[in-house]
């Protein structure tokens, strides 16, 4: 998968507004690309802002146009979320830090409050009798896992490897949206 680093204020400035993640957010859900109508409609914005918005996500390499259909005699572009792994610069120390920083706890709260609104239809709907059903819905996992440094290597490689492989919706698929945090938890001097 293609990588995009984003290294200057202006990078991170397009990519940080928040109705640009909900517009980047909305297209890598949805099964089909979706044109500045439907994602005004979604976002309830003017279709000019969502118009705006695509462009400076365009500039980035985050959207691409997936194909023009003609809709009542209209033209009507539609867009898709491209297949890259952005990188905002966390192994970076400069002046842009910070916000580097609020953007990572934003993304993570962000998927953290959708997986508790989730959770919650889902108990309202099937009530609190069968948790183990709940699984197949999501769940938070927490703990320590005690791996040689050819494990750690083998693990996140599975992780990054199967991610990739299904990002992008295919029949019979639907979204899972996810934070995976994994790190080192060890002294740095313990090898």
């Amino acid at each position: 998968m293609k990588k995009i680093k984003l290294t200057t204020r202006e990078e991170l400035n397009i990519y940080m507004s928040p109705v640009r993640q909900q517009l980047l957010r909305e297209l890598s859900i949805s099964k089909d690309p979706m044109t500045p109508k439907a994602l005004s409609d979604k976002l309830k914005i003017s279709a000019s802002s969502v118009q705006h918005h695509i462009k400076k996500l365009m500039s980035l390499g985050l959207i691409e146009l997936d194909h023009i259909a003609l809709i009542n005699g209209i033209r009507a572009s539609f867009y898709r979320r491209a297949q890259v792994l952005v990188q905002i610069g966390l192994d970076r120390s400069d002046d842009l830090s910070l916000q580097r920083f609020a953007l990572m706890q934003d993304s993570i709260a962000q998927v953290y409050d959708g997986f508790c609104k989730q959770m919650k239809k889902r108990t309202s709907l099937q009530g609190n009798n069968d948790l183990k059903s709940m699984w197949k819905w999501g769940d938070i996992l927490t703990g320590v896992a005690h791996l040689n440094e050819q494990e750690s290597d083998v693990l996140m490689k599975l992780i990054v490897s199967f991610l990739e492989q299904h990002s992008r919706p295919i029949t019979g698929s639907t979204p899972w949206e996810y934070a995976i945090i994994a790190y080192k938890a060890g002294d740095i001097c313990d090898g």
